[in-house]
């Protein structure tokens, strides 16, 4: 049985993260004294405590129903106060956006600038939505994004990060640490917001922070693609970007124009910001730490917390957890961790092998054979990531029934009728992306056997070349000197002969639609009564990305007015899903054409 240290309702497992407002916290919730769920738990600094956020911490459950229950700021917020006030909601596996950059910086790991806009995106997008609510964030650096180890982010500190502000005057140590982040004009929310955006976003490209009272103009100008690996300065537009954000010229007066920028910065440039990318990067970073997590969480749900009830208060004894899984157990854990490492090098053999086995073949098959090893990689990811989001939006409408069991109210009925409907839909959307993504994994698993028919056909084709050693040769034959008439054949030209062959085993399909959304029917045009005894069509053409991602959606022939038949279109191909073009198995970027119909209304 492991040891674990009290902190309210919480049973703290495990310190995740630290930062200059403490620290959160893997933590157990029990019932009785079994296992029954995991959370994450921010524990406060002494120093703030100190600096008076024990008094304040509580006006943070105000906050919470602003922010609307959106995963992008953490959900199941619950905050206790006492002597030690402390704020927690659900659990999700991942590491500070702080830690990440540090670890990619420590380890010379490239990081890249899709990469760096994919987590700036969501950070964004988090903004964006505080800022609808009628709330700024005040206090925004790499410590208050959490980035999940399937690449999704979360700004967790919302909720609280107005209140820590407030009493950061009197907290010195933090503010020190927070300052590169916090240079913004204080009278203006929304500019303050986005300097502390840029600044992340500029540590992310540089794995540099951003100086405090320096010149600001010259650190960009200086600036270099760090992340990248990379000596060549920050490209034009980022830079451009940055500088909107930072510097105070041509600034964003509102929210909706920095978004609009940003949406351009992102699709209409050579990037291709996804989360399948970032989960990729988070397991390759933080391998060892989601193996460890793994294996403690695995212990935890197995424990026996009777001693951490009240009637068990004195049986308490036993290792404790780090005791427990890296001291006495040090030896085994150590093997498990190489059995995962060695299954995980024998899966990038098998990969790896796939585009080497017949190199002096024809590497056409070969290539293609590893690509739709690839494509099965992401599309396993992309089911794990759906099967999350199913769970969670079950667990959301649980948590809305159980709401409207116990709510009087008829108008707070009708609400909750209304989210539980919303939730309903989303899941049921997410069950069509599920089943998509199993249908696209089959397609996958067909091309790659048809591949794998033509590679065992490639030796009649293309046969590897001699020299076949004499019996009494020994193995290192080919490495002397060759004075047989057996070498005198290698050079002939015979083999290489089968060359055009290979290029017309070159295979292209185009983008296909795995879920098409249905439009709404544009209000506006309701509220017009224009033609509603009428169907009305709108042909697009969208530009999807190597996932499947739709990147850029333009009308081909739509509906002139402003009725909102075109606007209604596009945010539904938006809002689609697509299996991505392939050349020789490889995804590409290509355009595909889909058709949206308006079906009369009277």
């Amino acid at each position: 049985m492991g040891t674990y240290t009290r902190l309210g309702s919480y049973l703290l497992a495990s310190e995740l993260a630290g930062d200059p407002l403490g620290a959160i916290h893997r933590a157990v919730v029990t019932a009785g004294n079994g296992f029954d769920r995991h959370v994450l738990v921010r524990a406060f600094s002494e120093e703030l405590f100190q600096a008076g956020i024990g008094t304040r911490i509580a006006d943070a459950s105000r906050v919470v129903p602003l922010l609307g229950g959106a995963r992008l700021f953490g959900q199941g917020y619950r905050v206790e106060g006492g002597k030690t006030p402390h704020v927690a909601w659900d659990y999700v596996p991942g590491r500070s956006l702080a830690q990440l950059i540090e670890k990619a910086r420590h380890e010379q790991i490239p990081f890249g600038v899709d990469h760096a806009l994919t987590v700036i995106q969501g950070v964004a997008q988090g903004v964006v939505q505080m800022h609808a609510k009628g709330v700024n964030h005040g206090l925004l650096s790499p410590h208050s994004v959490w980035v999940s180890f399937e690449g999704a982010t979360q700004i967790v500190d919302a909720p609280f990060s107005a209140l820590v502000k407030g009493v950061l005057s009197k907290a010195p140590g933090a503010r020190q640490k927070l300052a590169p982040y916090l240079q913004g004009p204080e009278t203006n929310a929304v500019q303050q917001d986005l300097f502390a955006l840029g600044a992340v976003l500029y540590e992310l490209l540089t794995f540099e922070q951003v100086p405090v009272g320096g010149d600001l103009q010259g650190a960009l100008d200086r600036a270099t693609l760090k992340a990248a690996q990379e000596e060549a300065p920050l490209p034009a537009e980022i830079r451009a970007f940055l500088g909107r954000l930072m510097l105070g010229r041509q600034p964003f007066t509102t929210m909706d124009a920095f978004n609009a920028e940003l949406e351009r910065v992102l699709y209409d440039g050579e990037y291709s910001p996804t989360t399948f990318n970032m989960a990729f990067f988070m397991h390759t970073l933080f391998r060892e730490e989601n193996d460890r997590d793994t294996t403690a969480m695995k212990a935890e749900q197995g424990d026996n917390y009777l001693a951490y009830t009240p009637a068990g208060e004195t049986l308490r004894s036993g290792a404790t957890r780090v005791q427990h899984i890296d001291g006495h157990a040090e030896e085994q854990a150590s093997q498990k961790n190489k059995t995962l490492l060695i299954a995980g090098g024998v899966a990038a053999v098998v990969i790896l092998g796939l585009g080497y086995l017949f190199m002096n073949r024809q590497k056409g098959v070969q290539k293609q054979l590893a690509d739709l090893q690839l494509l099965q990689v992401q599309i396993q990811q992309q089911q794990a990531d759906l099967n999350a989001k199913a769970q969670a939006e079950a667990q959301k409408a649980t948590d809305i029934q159980k709401q409207l069991s116990e709510t009087k109210s008829a108008d707070e009925k009708a609400k909750l009728q209304k989210q539980l409907a919303e939730a309903q839909q989303r899941k049921a959307d997410i069950e069509q992306q599920q089943e998509a993504a199993k249908q696209h994994q089959q397609q996958l698993a067909e091309q790659q056997k048809a591949a794998e028919a033509r590679a065992a056909a490639v030796p009649q084709v293309a046969p590897p070349p001699p020299p076949a050693p004499k019996p009494e040769a020994p193995k290192p034959a080919p490495m002397q000197p060759a004075a047989s008439p057996v070498p005198e054949a290698v050079p002939a030209p015979q083999p290489v002969a089968p060359q055009p062959i290979a290029q017309a085993q070159v295979v292209e399909t185009p983008p296909q639609v795995v879920r098409q959304v249905a439009p709404i029917f544009p209000i506006r045009a309701m509220q017009m009564r224009w033609e509603l005894n009428q169907d009305h069509n709108v042909f697009l053409r969208v530009y999807v990305g190597e996932q499947g991602q739709p990147l850029k959606v333009m009308v081909k022939q739509g509906i002139s007015g402003p009725y909102g038949f075109d606007e209604a279109a596009i945010d539904a191909a938006n809002k689609s899903t697509f299996a991505p073009a392939t050349r020789d198995g490889k995804p590409i970027r290509a355009w595909i054409e889909i058709h949206y119909r308006f079906q009369r209304q009277r």
